[in-house]
């Protein structure tokens, strides 16, 4: 990335002229057609490209002549005479004026362009997208190789993404919880001591935040209890899906039957107890992972087979 910067220059010409004929005083130097008062001085100041400022002794006089010069009629004497160009540059001088004496001052602006390269051209780069509750790391990286020391001011929207760390260096970390289903600008401002008033620089980067879906329990089987060998086909399938999935548990509903056989042959504080000895001693489930708990009551002695994701909430039993 370049900067130009600008510069104008004063180029003084200066001639006399004395002579002991009467002077013209004029706006314009090539009419003859009016003479300025007698025994006075002339001033005559052409400028280029532009007209400039004209003060004699502290006080504006007007405005330099560009294609004719601009004459002023001065009293004789010692006079300070000051020309200010637009950038703010003044030629100054003191002049002793005679009567019946031109002085003229030429003056030109020459504009100087002068191209140099930036020393950081700063991008800033973040993730496209992240889970709420994860840091964000954004990081400024400078694309030119330099050694110039660069100053980082990072602003972070909305007000509630915190940056936790890097406050002043390329890279700032941003703490996203609670602001889930939001976008998290990053914004830094990169100068120097340097080059500063013409280099600094501000760029940006956004990140989505989404939020995790929680999982959800899945029911895996559903059945009424007519004997345990029949009960233990359905355990086995269920076993066969948690070894799959071994960061998954079981948990195990349980309905007490209200009719005569449940009542008598199946009730649920035994068969509770046979159904964690199968799944543990016959088909290797670690016991830390099965959850049996017993809800309600329907006709028939029932089961529901659940499996349990990390972070989900136990399920919720079937009133009906």
């Amino acid at each position: 990335m370049n900067r130009t910067r600008n510069k104008f220059l004063l180029v003084i010409g200066l001639m006399m002229l004395l002579g002991s004929t009467a002077v013209f005083a004029n706006d314009n130097a090539n009419s003859s057609q009016n003479r300025g008062p007698k025994d006075t001085a002339i001033l005559s100041i052409k400028t280029s490209p532009d007209p400039f400022i004209v003060r004699i002794d502290g006080v504006q006089v007007g405005m330099s002549g560009v294609e004719n010069p601009a004459e002023f009629y001065i009293t004789p004497g010692n006079h300070r005479v000051e020309v200010e160009a637009p950038n703010g540059k003044v030629f100054a001088r003191d002049y002793n004026f005679k009567k019946n004496t031109r002085q003229c001052i030429c003056l030109k602006s020459i504009e100087e362009r002068t191209e140099r390269p930036c020393p950081y051209d700063v991008r800033v780069q973040g993730p496209d997208k992240i889970v709420e509750g994860a840091e964000i790391t954004f990081v400024a990286v400078n694309a030119i190789s330099s050694s110039v020391p660069l100053k980082y001011v990072w602003h972070v929207t909305p007000d509630s993404a915190k940056i936790t760390s890097g406050l002043g260096t390329p890279s700032i970390t941003v703490d996203t919880r609670g602001i889930g289903k939001q976008t998290v600008n990053a914004y830094v401002d990169v100068t120097d001591d340097v080059y500063g008033a013409t280099c600094q620089q501000k760029n940006s980067t956004t990140t989505e935040v989404e939020v995790q879906e929680q999982p959800q329990p899945l029911k895996f089987d559903a059945f009424d209890s007519k004997s345990f060998d029949d009960d233990k086909a359905h355990f086995d399938n269920f076993s066969i899906q948690l070894q799959s999935i071994p960061d998954s548990q079981a948990y195990i509903i349980m309905y007490q039957g209200t009719d005569k056989v449940s009542v008598t042959t199946r009730d649920v504080n035994k068969l509770s107890k046979k159904a964690l000895d199968y799944l543990v001693k016959a088909r290797g489930i670690d016991p830390r992972r099965i959850q049996i708990t017993k809800w309600g009551t329907r006709e028939h002695t029932s089961y529901e087979l659940w499996l349990v994701p990390p972070g989900s909430q136990p399920p919720v039993p079937d009133q009906k």
